[in-house]
């Protein structure tokens, strides 16, 4: 009882298991196949949208950079218009005060000579625009401005760097983001004057870069050619690294190196690593900076890039960096329910395909086993002699059968009762089960009657085998108080390959014999014991 309980229950444990892994992988498959389908889409719209930006900001810098070069040459026909030759400039100055007080952006205008001596300076600050005194007005020769756009052709704009302002060789503070556009003026008789040249704040510009960047889902940076920040929307102090002698390693191209090489190489790409999601475009290029039919810009600037970057840290970083595997353990950790619940129901779904288990191999065993002895019934018996017939028939093997009949059966049960009678039945059943091998096999063909089939034993073998099983039976008649003698009769046939008998026929002959060897033991055989209580043994007769 215990052992069949013991497999019951690893039976209902591994339908349960089955059923669980069948239903939890499906529904694994399912919400992971959604998962992916869901964050795809997710990660799509944003690189989408971080796309988006960078090429928003893209345009507003290079449409920014070229009104500033409209308004440079604008500055340099208003000086032409009012140069009368004599060297007065009084309305090219008036122009220029009205022009700067109406822009507010250019921090400096001015006129300096082909020796770098400034002519006309307009200064602008929060009290508006006003007019330097000669006495005031400096030479420019040695700056880089001056040196880059005295050289260029007539119809050339060449556009600086994004720095800060200095004055005297140090940081003008507060800071002071500053553009210099400079073209080259020249007389009504072509010969070169000198350079006109825009101090353009930048502050609007980066201004605008900041209220841009505020729909990005991560960080927005603005890079000069060189890798430093010049805007940094998660930490706008690290800008302008390379304007300080103590910070010229304070720079993306530092903190990202291989980021930074794939820039260079490729100007316009999306590009995952560990660290987050990198979405970038070049701007300021000298083929993008197109700005009329006659004049063209000399960038001294190098080529921008707009950066917009989600770390991995973040949720959004998460979802874009996230691996197969872990979006396969994070589909298990939201289903923690969903596979409690179908664990539920594979336990209860093991319990029923057990009991239905369990009645199908009650019915298997009931129709192929006797179900007093546990051997195999008539029809199993007979099918599996013949299915060794078959192999006898091909591998030319031999095969013996042993007819049995057990004594006396029907005194044990008239004077002893049926229950000594299936006592009687299972005993000898069990004493031919522990003297045959694993391959022999028995058969109750009903009743008392028994066949154990030999396979591969002659009859001389057969017959070997039988006498184990009769001195068994003799010890228990001789060591065990039993009502009746355990005794049978037996009669066995060989079957070899050669043979051309039907079965049927082979069991008759053996069932003869078994009668013959009957007949003689019913003359001196008694099988019911004279019973004698225990209570009364050894008393005095």
């Amino acid at each position: 009882m215990i052992d069949k309980t013991f497999k019951d229950t690893n039976k209902t444990i591994l339908y349960t298991l089955g059923v669980f892994l069948i239903f939890s992988l499906g529904y694994f498959l399912i919400t992971l196949v959604i998962q992916i389908n869901a964050d795809t889409a997710q990660k799509n719209k944003l690189l989408a949208q971080q796309q988006q930006l960078v090429a928003v900001e893209k345009t507003i810098i290079s449409n920014k950079v070229n009104r500033l070069a409209t308004d440079l040459l604008y500055a340099t026909d208003a000086l032409a218009l009012g140069d009368n030759g004599r060297g007065d400039y009084s309305d090219a100055e008036d122009h220029w005060l009205a022009f700067a007080n109406r822009k507010m952006i250019y921090d400096q205008i001015r006129f300096i000579d082909v020796d770098g001596n400034e002519v006309i300076r307009v200064n602008y600050d929060e009290n508006g625009a006003t007019l330097t005194d000669s006495d005031d007005l400096q030479n420019k020769a040695d700056r880089y401005y001056f040196t880059a756009g005295i050289n260029l052709a007539q119809n050339q704009i060449y556009v600086s760097p994004l720095d800060l302002n200095k004055e005297n060789d140090q940081i003008e503070q507060p800071i002071k983001p500053m553009i210099r556009l400079a073209t080259p003026y020249y007389g009504a008789r072509g010969q070169l004057l000198g350079l006109v040249v825009l101090n353009y704040t930048a502050n609007d510009l980066l201004a605008q870069v900041e209220k841009i960047a505020t729909a990005s889902q991560g960080q927005v940076f603005m890079l000069n050619a060189d890798g430093y920040w010049l805007y940094n929307s998660a930490d706008p102090n690290r800008a302008w690294g390379f304007m300080y002698d103590n910070r010229l390693n304070d720079s993306f191209k530092t903190d990202f190196p291989e980021v930074w090489s794939t820039i260079q190489s490729q100007k316009n790409s999306t590009l995952t690593t560990t660290a987050g999601v990198f979405a970038y475009t070049n701007i300021l290029t000298a083929t993008e900076l197109e700005l009329d039919l006659h004049h063209t810009l000399a960038p001294g600037l190098g080529d921008w890039t707009m950066v917009s970057f989600i770390p991995a840290t973040t949720p959004e970083g998460q979802l874009l960096t996230r691996s197969l595997a872990a979006t396969m353990l994070l589909v298990l950790r939201n289903n923690l329910f969903a596979y409690l619940l179908i664990l539920t129901l594979a336990v209860f779904a093991g319990v029923i395909l057990t009991i239905n288990q369990v009645k199908n191999d009650e019915i298997k065993y009931y129709s192929e086993y006797d179900a007093m002895t546990g051997v195999f019934n008539r029809r199993t018996g007979f099918e599996k002699l013949k299915q060794l017939y078959k192999n006898i028939e091909k591998n030319e093997k031999l095969v013996s059968v042993c007819f049995i009949d057990i004594n006396g059966l029907k005194d044990v049960n008239d004077f002893l009762g049926h229950d000594a009678g299936d006592e009687l039945i299972i005993a000898v059943t069990r004493g031919i089960q522990n003297n045959i091998r694993s391959n022999d096999f028995l058969a109750r063909l009903g009743g008392d009657e028994f066949l154990i089939i030999f396979e591969g034993l002659d009859e001389a073998e057969a017959e070997a085998a039988w006498q184990r099983i009769v001195a068994e039976y003799e010890q228990i008649n001789a060591t065990e108080n039993r009502r009746y003698l355990i005794s049978a009769s037996h009669g066995i046939e060989t079957i070899s390959g050669s043979s051309n008998e039907y079965i049927d026929s082979i069991i008759n002959q053996a069932d003869e014999k078994m009668y013959r060897e009957k007949k003689i033991l019913k003359k001196n055989l008694k099988i019911v014991r004279d019973y004698v209580p225990d209570d009364k043994a050894g008393s005095p007769e």
